[in-house]
């Protein structure tokens, strides 16, 4: 290989590696993605707790996928939608654990948020229930939406 191609080969492998590493849209700073996470979190939980079906509906997507631990089931977002009417609504709330949410960038997709969260039931003070979550936050240039989500180790609050 003459030394025109190999620096060729590298400034391609440069150009290919700087591509792969942008941010997820060049108007959001990878740093400002953690508190608009935790925005989009609020809005999202705000949707859940309060039964806003419509709210819900928005933010995800119609492809999305939802894995639950305790079920099993992968659910679209018609069947996710089905299942806060009938098992959520008026039932539970969900609350983030403090201090617990987690924040990655994706290039070129979205970001992926993890956390803790707890259950309570609805117009009691304490949780029942604790779990973790991961989501996938999908980024189109111009809006927000759950792609994909994974709720799991789910288990019963620990006495205090």
């Amino acid at each position: 290989m003459t030394r025109l191609s190999v620096a060729l080969a590298c400034a391609a492998m440069l150009c290919a590696r700087a591509a792969s590493a942008q941010a997820v849209h060049p108007s959001i700073p990878d740093a400002e993605l953690p508190a608009l996470l935790a925005q989009l979190d609020q809005r999202h939980f705000d949707a859940f707790n309060h039964c806003d079906i419509d709210a819900l509906q928005a933010l995800y997507a119609p492809d999305v996928e939802f894995f639950h631990d305790l079920n099993g089931r992968v659910m679209n977002r018609e069947q996710f939608l089905q299942a806060v009417r009938k098992n959520i609504c008026g039932k539970l709330q969900r609350r983030l654990l403090p201090d617990t949410l987690e924040v990655y960038p994706l290039a070129k997709v979205g970001a992926l948020q993890m956390g803790r969260h707890c259950f309570v039931l609805t117009g009691q003070a304490d949780c029942i229930q604790q779990g973790r979550f991961t989501i996938l936050w999908r980024f189109d240039g111009t809006s927000w939406q759950i792609a994909k989500v994974f709720s799991y180790d789910h288990r019963p609050m620990a006495p205090r």
